[in-house]
């Protein structure tokens, strides 16, 4: 049949179904998360330090398992924290893997995590104040290490970001004498030879017998708890805290609370006894009964149930599949009618 022999009624449906369905071919379908390999976030945190006028850390192949097995263990646990399997910190970690060869390693580590995040999120949107700069711009740090794990049915990303030296490696024990500006107005603090953790001293008892220890940097709620001679479990139930909670230079830890002193004296001095005062009743010849009642039986009045919305949750991996059956039923569903339609005319 040729299309002009079709009269114009139907050839103006058959346009619109064609324009229907184009359209609808058009329909974006939701996207996939997508994350950086850790080489690429290597890449993106030298870029931002070399814009800082330091130069680029270089790989290494044990910060690199450390900070990706940092990554792999926030996806397993679906959370974004610092305190690895065993409740381990960044430096025992990288330790663990190898780092520093047996001397003496000082590490600093960026973590971070969201929906559809990239590493440029983390480095220009999260990781702007002083501690995470600190782990990017530190000038004694020479070495770099990123991991990367992501849950795509949560389109979920973490990413691990650890630095450091080590003693004895090339250019460690740097030594700035005060600030040093880096020109955007991150002020990189002091870093002494040997300096990358504070060491861990005793607090003394203060009047009330309480005992507050202050953290320092690169310490570790086990390396405190070793410290004062207790376990980490007393340390979090003291503070409120769980094993997941991350310490920052500066707070103040709870090892021992304040103990109440006992208030000795003698004893207060005896009560005066007072006699009751009796007032007369009146007897119960003299009272009048009351009526009684008898109540009247109530029927309860059946409540009509209130209709409850049901919500449908639609998972992310499915969403394509949906989107699918939708667009071929409304497709069959258009066909349909107008099926019925030609019949007619």
């Amino acid at each position: 049949m040729h299309l002009l022999s079709i009269p114009m009624n139907k050839r103006i449906l058959f346009l619109t179904l064609g324009l229907v369905l184009f359209s609808l071919s058009l329909t974006p379908l939701p996207r996939l998360a997508h994350a950086e390999d850790p080489y690429t976030v290597v890449a993106a945190v030298n870029a931002f330090r070399t814009g800082q006028g330091l130069p680029a850390l270089t790989i290494d192949n044990s910060l690199m398992a450390s900070a990706q097995s940092q990554s792999d263990y926030q996806a397993a646990i679906h959370q974004v924290t610092h305190v690895g399997a065993g409740g381990t910190n960044a430096t025992q970690r990288a330790v663990a893997f190898g780092f520093g060869g047996g001397a003496q390693a000082f590490v600093s580590e960026n973590i971070a995590g969201g929906v559809y995040t990239t590493i440029n999120d983390a480095i220009y949107k999260y990781w702007q104040d002083s501690l995470h700069l600190h782990t990017m711009l530190n000038p004694a740090a020479l070495y770099i290490g990123a991991g990367v794990a992501t849950i795509p049915s949560e389109n979920y990303t973490y990413y691990t970001v650890d630095t450091g030296y080590y003693s004895g490696a090339v250019g460690s024990g740097t030594t700035n004498s005060g600030s040093t500006d880096t020109g955007t107005g991150y002020v990189a603090p002091t870093v002494a030879s040997g300096a990358g953790v504070d060491p861990f001293v005793k607090a003394e008892p203060g009047e009330n017998g309480s005992i507050v220890h202050t953290v320092g940097y690169g310490q570790s709620l086990t390396g405190i708890a070793n410290t004062y001679d207790v376990i980490v479990g007393e340390i979090l139930l003291l503070n409120n805290m769980q094993l997941t909670d991350v310490i920052y230079p500066g707070d103040e830890i709870i090892i021992q609370p304040s103990y109440t002193p006992t208030v000795t004296g003698s004893p207060p001095p005896p009560t005066e006894t007072l006699t009751p005062t009796i007032t007369p009743t009146l007897s119960d010849e003299t009272l009048t009964p009351l009526p009684t009642f008898t109540p009247f039986a109530t029927h309860a009045q059946s409540a009509t149930p209130i209709p409850t919305a049901v919500t449908i949750t639609i998972s992310p991996e499915r969403e394509p599949i949906v989107i699918g059956a939708v667009l071929v039923s409304m497709a069959i569903l258009l066909a349909v009618i107008f099926a019925g339609f030609f019949k007619k005319s």
